[in-house]
């Protein structure tokens, strides 16, 4: 009979993690398709040639939540980890589930290493518009190296949830 619970509160933790989920990439592709479609291609003031996205700020508030609640589920499986760290099957620390947390350092290192090469090698091509006079080499290389490593790890994990929606059993 105990088992039969254990496996509903499972079922509920995996049907509100998913549900979690979906609401997120929703609401996450939401606010992309306005910042892309609602004022994308206004004129910068100082610079024509450069567009000024109105909902840019609507895109960096999200981003900020996303990396908060990111910040709060890390630290929260961090502890439940240690909690319950004597309780792993060995399904578990067998494949790529036993390898999860290397493989997420390690791409977050590569791109880190990728975006500073890129970055500096392309000092005279920037991938962003440099409105402040002031800016030193290396602020306007970190800035770069950022943005690549936004892209290299959005792709990672776009990948990754596609690839764990595909082979997902059930």
């Amino acid at each position: 009979m105990e088992n039969t619970q254990v496996i509903s509160a499972q079922d509920k933790v995996e049907k509100i993690s998913k549900i979690t989920l979906w609401a997120l990439i929703g609401v996450s592709i939401l606010v992309m398709a306005l910042f892309l479609l609602v004022g994308y291609d206004t004129p910068y003031e100082e610079n024509p040639k450069f567009v000024n996205p109105q909902l840019t700020d609507l895109l960096i508030i999200w981003t900020y939540a996303l990396i908060i609640l990111t910040a709060i589920a890390t630290v929260a499986a961090v502890i439940y980890g240690f909690v319950n760290g004597g309780n792993k099957s060995k399904d578990e620390e067998k494949g790529m589930a036993g390898k999860t947390g290397i493989i997420a350092w390690g791409t977050c290192l590569a791109s880190v290493v990728i975006g500073l090469i890129v970055g500096i090698s392309n000092q005279n091509e920037l991938l962003v518009y440099n409105t402040n006079k002031h800016a030193t080499p290396t602020e306007i290389i970190l800035t770069d190296t950022s943005m690549i490593v936004i892209l290299v790890l959005t792709i990672v994990t776009i990948a990754a949830t596609v690839f764990s929606m595909v082979t997902n059993k059930k």
